[in-house]
């Protein structure tokens, strides 16, 4: 009997059949495909399909294999250069965010939450930020449903994160779960807080010293707590372009990796201590690239440095972008979570966060909640997200803006080396201008409505109802506190204080005895903010100018909030006339682009079916209650009719008044009749929104 043909030897077959067909269809190169797109555009070139993302990067409208014909090997998933993922298999952690001031509000949400699908946490806590905690006690009672030995916790403190890690392992230390035992992250982040807010408590010196005493520590006693958060917020937030935000990340690893490194700690130690955070927008392949390239940038830094492979696999932490949040038809937002959790996971994020869809309106409640965590289930269990390693591996598109992407951001991150690294770069304002003249080109393009914001700038909803959450007093905020503190004998732990200023003052300490020091203060009842100050005094404050923090709807919204504050104040809103010229398809499309625009700054058109007399628009004004007027129709129309239409609005007392269209050659002409502005496809439309509500009387 013959034995029967191994699985290889059928794919062998199979092979060779498939050689031997013919093979019908002739080779077509991408010059095929440019030659026939060129003549189909009749006389305009391939070149002018293209665009150009904010940070200079070319993307072309076709990719095939020649335009990643010449670059490196991308490997496989979970192998260096971790291009495809940090590990083999596919998947990731629901790791869900709470800030909530109010502990006993943020302890129901993360018990709710970690039985319905949300397995990691991340906590921004602290004695002055975040959920206010203020003892051990109230980080234990916070943390009640959580187990520790199996929940990976990350913290985001500010300036007292080394104060609220210690609380976090002496809480562990009180349930016998040893430190080894713990997972997820410290979060010292000193230069990412800098460049948010411009200040840093204590100086730099004495924060990185923190950093290099808690990764020491960690990396003895708690191997999978990684001390350091890198988080590319600031940057994000502040409207930098994907290569910025690479380059400045990168920038501030690479500066906490010296520091790691000078304290005694090897390159794949210290590597093991940082982790990074990077919030993902709705510009879908950009951010799936951004997280591929950062792998590839992070883990040839961490071998030229002289680790090994292993160690330069990023581990990475997704959050949905408050940058791309509105708080104008927010259930929008639940659509631009989506397409963000999706790229984070195709990107190869190990935990993801999804912001609720009432983010920017307050604390949010238990449908926004819901809908938050389930978008990352329904991913998971409907969508087998978690069944494919890199997704996006092997789309051209996607590989060649990988490496696009990587190089721009590498020649930034070089210059920012060259100029004394990050810190320096921040504080001679290089890095705070160079955003803030992408921010300025990304402020336009909002402007003129060339980024369209569905709810708020295109398409908005005068009629919706509004999305109302509580609000958190400050007066309340500041009553827990107070009541708090005054619950402390602040007197009974001064011993205890006094020897975390003389650790902190020691010459001779080593890396990790400041961390001793803390965690034994916490055991013993010492309040965290007691703790804090002690450590932050010492040194002056460190002062650089912030990168500017803003979201992308909010020039908007503010024109919006006027309006509504106008309209309850006078009892209605703001009117405008449409004077459609011609039969409704002459007028329609400029009709409906200006109703679309005035809506988004609350003003309402009174429209109608349009005018073939100059006096009649006149006279339908006049009946109206409008207190401007815009002049809509086609560009045949205007020829006969936009100067007399112009004189009789005038004539019947039109205070304000503006012309759908580009004015050409005729501005001059049309502005001395009365027209107060024009607005088209192009303009600064919201510079103009502006001054209609000026001079509408809308107050600011």
């Amino acid at each position: 009997m013959f034995a029967a043909p191994s699985p290889l030897v059928y794919l062998a077959c199979a092979v060779t059949d498939a050689q031997e067909q013919p093979n019908v269809f002739s080779p077509v190169t991408k010059a095929d495909w440019i030659a026939k797109v060129e003549a189909d555009l009749k006389g305009a070139s391939f070149d002018s399909l293209g665009s150009e993302t904010a940070g200079g990067i070319r993307v072309e409208p076709v990719y095939t294999a020649e335009d990643i014909a010449g670059e490196g090997p991308t490997g496989f998933p979970g192998v260096f250069p971790f291009i495809r993922g940090a590990t083999p298999l596919g998947g990731w952690k629901i790791r869900q965010e709470y800030d909530d001031p109010r502990p006993t509000v943020c302890r129901a949400m993360i018990r709710r939450d970690l039985g319905r699908g949300v397995e990691a946490l991340w906590l921004r806590l602290g004695p002055r930020h975040g959920c206010r905690v203020l003892t051990v006690d109230d980080i234990d009672a916070l943390l009640d449903s959580v187990d520790l030995r199996t929940t990976s916790v990350c913290l985001e403190a500010g300036s007292d994160a080394l104060v609220l890690a210690a609380g976090l392992v002496a809480v562990a230390e009180r349930r016998k779960v040893g430190a080894d035992r713990l997972e997820g992250c410290f979060g010292l982040d000193p230069i990412g807080l800098l460049a948010v807010k411009g200040r840093l408590e204590g100086g730099m010196h004495a924060r990185l010293a923190e950093l290099k005493d808690l990764g020491t520590w960690c990396s003895e006693h708690a191997p999978s707590m990684r001390a350091v958060c890198v988080s590319s917020e600031a940057f994000h937030d502040g409207g930098a372009s994907t290569v910025q935000e690479l380059a400045a990340s990168i920038a501030i690893g690479v500066e906490y990796l010296r520091h790691l490194t000078d304290a005694g700690l090897s390159v794949d130690a210290a590597a093991r201590q940082i982790l990074f955070t990077y919030s993902i927008s709705s510009d879908f392949f950009a951010q799936i690239a951004k997280l591929r390239a950062a792998r590839w940038l992070w883990a040839n830094i961490v071998v030229a440095a002289g680790g090994e492979r292993r160690a330069g696999s990023m581990e990475i932490h997704a959050r949905t972008s408050r940058f791309t949040k509105t708080q104008r038809d927010p259930w929008v937002n639940m659509l631009r979570a989506t397409a963000e959790c999706t790229a984070a996971v195709f990107g190869g994020a190990q935990s993801v966060a999804t912001l609720p869809f009432d983010v920017m309106l307050g604390p949010p409640d238990e449908l926004a909640q819901r809908v938050a965590r389930n978008t990352q289930v329904v991913l998971r269990e409907e969508s087998h997200l978690d069944a494919v390693a890199d997704p996006a591996g092997g789309s051209w598109f996607v590989e060649k803006l990988t490496f696009d992407l990587g190089r721009a951001a590498w020649e930034e991150f070089q210059r920012i080396e060259a100029g004394g690294g990050i810190v320096r770069a921040l504080g001679s304002g290089r890095v705070v201008d160079s955003v803030g003249e992408v921010a300025a080109k990304a402020r336009a393009r909002i402007a003129t409505r060339k980024t369209p914001i569905v709810g708020v700038s295109e398409f908005p909803n005068l009629q919706e109802d509004a999305v109302e959450r509580e609000r958190i007093s400050v007066e309340e905020i500041k009553r827990l506190f107070k009541e708090s503190l005054d619950s402390l004998d602040l007197g009974e732990h001064r011993g205890k204080l006094i020897a975390i200023a003389r650790t902190v003052r020691a010459d001779g300490r080593k890396p990790g005895d400041l961390t001793d020091v803390c965690i034994g203060a916490t055991l013993s009842g010492a309040d965290l903010y007691s703790i804090a100050t002690v450590l932050h005094r010492g040194e002056p404050d460190f002062h650089l100018e912030p990168v500017s923090q803003w979201r992308q709807s909010e020039a908007w919204e503010r024109l919006r909030d006027r309006t509504d504050r106008h309209a309850v104040e006078a009892g209605a809103r703001p009117t405008a006339f449409l004077a459609n010229l011609g039969p409704i398809p002459a007028h329609k499309v400029r009709s409906n682009w200006t109703s679309n625009l005035l809506a988004a700054a609350g003003v309402e058109a009174i429209t109608n079916d349009g005018f073939d007399d100059a006096d009649a628009v006149g006279a339908a004004f006049g009946e109206s209650s409008a207190g401007m007027a815009v002049v809509c129709g086609s560009d045949q129309d205007y020829e006969r009719l936009l100067a007399p239409v112009v004189a009789s609005l005038k004539v019947s007392g039109c205070p304000l008044l503006l012309v759908a269209g580009r004015p050409g050659e005729r501005e001059p002409a049309l502005r001395e009749a009365g027209v107060s502005d024009f607005v088209f496809v192009g303009a600064d439309v919201l510079q103009v929104m502006r001054r209609v509500l000026e001079a509408l009387g809308v107050e600011r």
